[in-house]
């Protein structure tokens, strides 16, 4: 059985960008989609409003307790998130945190993307930290910072998960992931059976080549957005 996932979405209530959409309009939408399985993970919490896991689950998808990290401002992904995962601040932490929670999966976020929220060196460095390595929608036919993390992952044998980072909701399926589910359709769709297949690298991705006018548009949104977020905790 495939299915189609999407694992790094920010929604209203993100502590860093400002998210116009809230979570049964995400949810609405995967199900447009014809996702199976969604993560929400927002900046340095843990969001899971009320009643979105069930609002999910009515419309045949797995909701994903999710949230994106940072150590020294640097982004990283975790799936099946606790509680405990908000306190990370170091490298040392995070061991401690995956040592703690096998249950979890860690993503290195668009590690060889431009600027000080990416991992670059230190996803190498700290490589037997990180689960899978994201491979990330913001990408041309001319600029394609994944092709580093593409290599780095097949050095390393990590797997790579497309992702759509999401801000802005028409854009949540210029990439995702296609998973194998083994077995029949009696077999459960959760986070168990999906990470199980994500660490034997079974995954299919599918992502759409911008063209440099539509990465510009993209990404002027995206600066709006964290811009505004910050205008709104002054």
């Amino acid at each position: 059985m495939q299915i189609k996932t999407q694992f790094h979405v920010h929604i209203k209530g993100d502590t860093e960008d400002y998210i116009k959409y809230d979570c049964k309009k995400l949810i609405d939408r995967a199900d447009e989609l014809k996702f199976k399985a969604v993560a929400f993970t927002c900046h340095k919490k843990i969001i899971s409003p009320k009643g979105s896991k069930a609002y999910a689950q009515k419309k045949g998808i797995l909701l994903i307790k999710g949230v994106e990290i940072e150590i020294n401002k640097k982004h990283i992904l975790i799936l099946n998130a606790h509680k405990d995962s908000e306190k990370i601040q170091t490298f040392d932490d995070l061991k401690r945190y995956k040592n703690k929670h096998k249950e979890s999966l860690i993503i290195a976020a668009h590690p060889y993307f431009p600027g000080r929220a990416t991992l670059k060196n230190d996803l190498v460095k700290h490589i037997n930290l990180f689960d899978a390595i994201e491979y990330s929608f913001m990408r041309t036919k001319v600029i394609d910072f994944n092709k580093k993390a593409v290599a780095v992952a097949k050095r390393y044998n990590k797997p790579l998960i497309g992702t759509s980072d999401c801000h802005v909701l028409k854009y949540l399926d210029l990439t995702y992931s296609l998973i194998d589910i083994p077995g029949n359709n009696g077999n459960k769709i959760n986070e168990v059976n999906i990470f199980n297949v994500i660490r034997k690298n079974k995954i299919k991705i599918v992502s759409k080549t911008l063209s440099i006018f539509e990465a510009g548009i993209i990404l002027s949104k995206f600066l709006i957005l964290d811009l505004l977020g910050k205008f709104r905790k002054v």
